[in-house]
């Protein structure tokens, strides 16, 4: 894997049960500056390991960062996990191949290699399918990696692209009060390339200026920056990268600088004699439609991103997770599991306890579903163990039926008595459930959530076991966060021999939803950022209209114009452009949010009226800005204007 070895064999090493190696990263936390080979570490006060060797610590944007590697001969003499053709599927496997080898070859051979060497009796019951692709593509092929990735690239040149038209739009708004400047310099022998310049070292100290700024907000909201990206921001401003933020700074320096510049250039000497009217619009309204487009744009994906994810924080799981925490705990033994089982009950912060195989939040492991004639039907999430009492003591409710109280009993869920189309006779039914005697339907449960909400209902099946051991379920009093740490504590202290760590069910499935929350904060961060970017853009461009047309509107008062039909004047004016602006940017927020919200299996229920109130709460914004900027003028004195003139 290119993985540096830094002590060691691994090739004779790893051979060896009991044996480990560790990454220099976690070696070094534990065993400072000595040297860690030969030393013993302890799993979880269960095994024993001998470290036989270091390994240079994987890379931050690496997927998987294993702080240990563990000998396979480990698992085998512990008789752990599944090596054969009917499971192990949990194990990837690597292929390097040799410089300019067809790996096309592979892929094309592959099913014949599974032909010849899986058993004959496993391809009456299980399909197999293997192909090799580049790693690297594994990753950020994933449908949500990609889906991510193409919104954020919108998301992030609509930013840009507005921010650098914005200043565009200022500048070239300033036109009507720098062109005598101009015309100075050009009187005192300025070129218009040395007026360009000028502009462009302008544009470049107000660029250096806000790169010094934005250096002082990343350091000082660091955390929070580096929660939204995903990553260290000395990872994001390595030397590799460093390309991608000055690419971003160079088209914010062309765009911003080269353009404008390039209109006061062409400014006549003349306007050092008389005063310099802009009456073009052909740059500042493409360049405000672009703006409102984009903020709307921003605003429209906003708004439904944060009311998608408080919907799925907030939605009824089927089951209820309030002041409940899990932990793995194992007792082989009935008199132990029973004394631990006494000794939850007993502290005085638990409200009640069970245990099961794994938790909903987690997800199950799957199980296949045959007919009578061994047909594989569908496979299933299966809870291979759990208590009588946990289904109650998790909320969930019965369809139909009752607990499973013996070891040919099982229960199913809705989800699972439609795909067998039992309709509403489940209960009493017999199924074949991985190969095992035929188990009957004690009862249907409800379907809760199994996993968060991008994922699907699923069939679910569980069976009895009245053993305490597996993932043990505590439902806590009040306070939760104060007795959790105690029930750790406790349960350290009482359990010495295995590491029993109680996390929050809550705090898992907020957890969960961690992609979404970090695109939530993105959003609303770009929406805030480029509404003021847009305000600002907008008030120039108001503020160079009323000056532009003092004259006009002082003659129109003068002729009887209420202010109110000066303020309804300049109000249409920009409404022209902002009306079929901001609808098209809603409409591409409309657009981008559907693709957005396909990672969800529940979603919001969202109809146009949504995106309507968006494209009012916009407008209003827009207008209310203009009225604000316009409402001296209207209700000035016009001979103030005119004698001005």
């Amino acid at each position: 894997m290119g993985i540096e070895v830094l002590s060691g064999n691994p090739m004779k090493d790893l051979q060896q049960p009991n044996v480990i190696f560790l990454s220099d990263r976690f070696a070094g936390k534990i065993f400072g500056g000595e040297n860690p080979v030969g030393k013993t570490v302890n799993y979880n006060h269960e095994k024993d390991f001998t470290v036989k060797g270091t390994y240079e610590a994987l890379p931050e944007n690496a997927t998987v960062h294993p702080e240990a590697v563990i000998s396979m001969p480990t698992l085998w003499n512990d008789g752990v996990g599944n090596y054969s053709w009917r499971g192990g599927d949990s194990y990837p496997e690597y292929i390097r191949f040799r410089p300019g080898a067809d790996k096309s070859v592979v892929n094309a051979r592959i099913d014949a290699m599974i032909e010849k060497y899986r058993p004959e009796e496993d391809k009456k019951k299980y399909g197999y399918t293997a192909f090799v692709k580049p790693i690297r593509d594994t990753y950020r092929n994933y449908e949500s990696v990609e889906r991510m990735r193409n919104i954020m690239t919108v998301l992030g040149l609509a930013i840009l692209f507005i921010a650098a038209l914005n200043y565009v739009l200022i500048s070239i708004s300033s036109l009507t009060y720098r062109a005598k400047a101009v015309g100075v310099h050009k009187c005192n022998g300025a070129s218009g390339g040395k007026i360009f310049g000028m502009f462009l070292l302008e544009t470049g100290i107000i660029i250096a200026a806000a790169l010094l700024l934005m250096a002082l907000v990343l350091l000082n909201f660091r955390e929070f920056f580096e929660d939204t990206a995903a990553a260290k921001l000395s990872l994001l401003l390595a030397p590799e990268r460093i390309w991608v933020p000055l690419t971003v700074v160079g088209i914010l320096f062309l765009v911003g600088g080269v353009l404008p510049g390039r209109l006061f250039a062409r400014i006549p000497v003349s306007q050092v004699f008389r005063r310099y009217t802009e009456g073009k619009k052909g740059w500042k309204r493409p360049l405000l439609f672009i703006q409102f487009a984009g903020v709307a744009f921003i605003c429209g994906l906003m708004c439904v991103v944060m009311v998608q994810y408080q919907y799925v924080l907030n939605k009824d799981m089927g089951y209820n997770p309030q002041r409940m925490a899990f932990a793995n705990a194992y007792w082989n033994e009935d008199k132990e599991s029973d004394a631990a089982l006494r000794f939850f009950k007993g502290l005085p912060y638990v409200e009640a306890v069970t245990s099961a195989n794994n938790t909903p939040v987690s997800g199950y492991s799957g199980s296949m579903i045959r007919d009578a004639s061994g047909n594989v039907l569908f496979s299933t999430r299966a809870c291979f163990y759990m208590r009588e009492d946990y289904p109650a003591m998790m909320g969930m409710a019965f369809k139909a039926g009752r607990m499973a109280r013996t070891k040919d009993e099982i229960i199913v869920n809705e989800t699972f008595a439609d795909m067998m189309h039992w309709g509403k006779d489940a209960v009493g039914r017999t199924v074949d459930v991985d190969n095992a005697a035929q188990m009957k339907v004690a009862g249907v449960l409800k379907d809760f959530q199994i996993g968060d909400f991008t994922e699907a209902k699923m069939p679910f099946v569980a069976r009895y076991n009245q053993h305490f051991t597996g993932t043990v379920h505590v439902r806590l009093k009040e306070p939760f966060v104060q007795n959790l740490r105690q029930l750790n504590k406790d349960a350290a202290d009482a359990f010495g021999n295995q590491t029993i760590d109680f996390v929050s069910y809550e705090k898992q499935i907020t957890d969960s939803y961690n992609s979404v929350r970090v695109f939530r904060n993105a959003t609303l961060m770009a929406a805030v950022t480029m509404f003021f970017v847009m305000l600002m853009g907008l008030i120039g461009y108001t503020a160079d209209e009323v000056r532009r047309r003092g004259k006009e509107i002082a003659i129109r008062k003068v002729n009887g114009a209420e202010a109110s039909s000066i303020l309804e004047l300049l109000s249409k004016d920009v409404l022209v452009v902002a009306l079929p602006a901001v609808v098209l940017g809603t409409l591409a927020s409309w657009y981008i949010n559907g693709i957005w919200m396909e990672q969800f299996a529940e979603q919001v229920p969202l109809g146009w009226v949504v995106y309507l109130l968006v494209v009012i709460a916009n407008l209003a914004v827009i207008v209310g800005c203009v009225l604000w900027k316009s409402w001296r003028i209207a209700n000035e004195n016009p001979v103030n204007s005119i004698k001005s003139e």
